[in-house]
């Protein structure tokens, strides 16, 4: 499986070649301190031979109603989120993917989040499935009416 170029910046000149979307009203919630994908959170993306484009640049927007609860007491709950393509974290990467953290009584409230992949051209087919996944550090977190929305721009 290809991994996404490390570039940090690329110039937009033409709109996406095809929008995606899809969202849903249910609520998710984990306690999982390792990466869970949210349910329905996934946009099936393919690359190579017989798919819409060999290579790409996908850019993913989530946005959702989110709750961070803190367990330990010591008031660092954190929910983290982020997007995978296919097996690949997509850009920015870190270990501190802060999307809402606990303070005082927890209350939803609405977090955006961006990120970008880049796939070379390549005539292999490719599953480069777009998922978002949660984990949390120190508590127990989720997510609410969200909209997941990826941008494909065909390279």
């Amino acid at each position: 499986m290809s991994t996404p170029a490390q570039d940090q910046s690329f110039r937009i000149a033409q709109a996406p070649n095809i929008n995606y979307a899809t969202w849903d009203t249910t609520r998710f919630e984990t306690a999982s301190t390792s990466w869970v994908e949210v349910p329905g959170a996934s946009v099936d993306l393919r690359l190579g031979q017989g798919s819409p484009s060999y290579g790409a640049v996908f850019v993913a927007t989530f946005s959702a109603e989110a709750l961070s609860e803190d367990t330990d007491g010591d008031g660092q709950g954190l929910l983290q989120a982020t997007v995978f393509f296919g097996d690949e974290q997509a850009q920015p990467m870190s270990n501190n993917h802060r999307f809402v953290t606990a303070r005082g009584n927890p209350e939803w409230s609405n977090h955006t989040l961006i990120r970008v992949a880049r796939f070379e051209p390549d005539f292999t087919v490719r599953d480069v499935t777009a998922r978002v996944k949660l984990r949390v550090a120190g508590g127990r977190g989720g997510v609410q009416n969200w909209v997941l929305r990826i941008e494909r721009f065909s390279l």
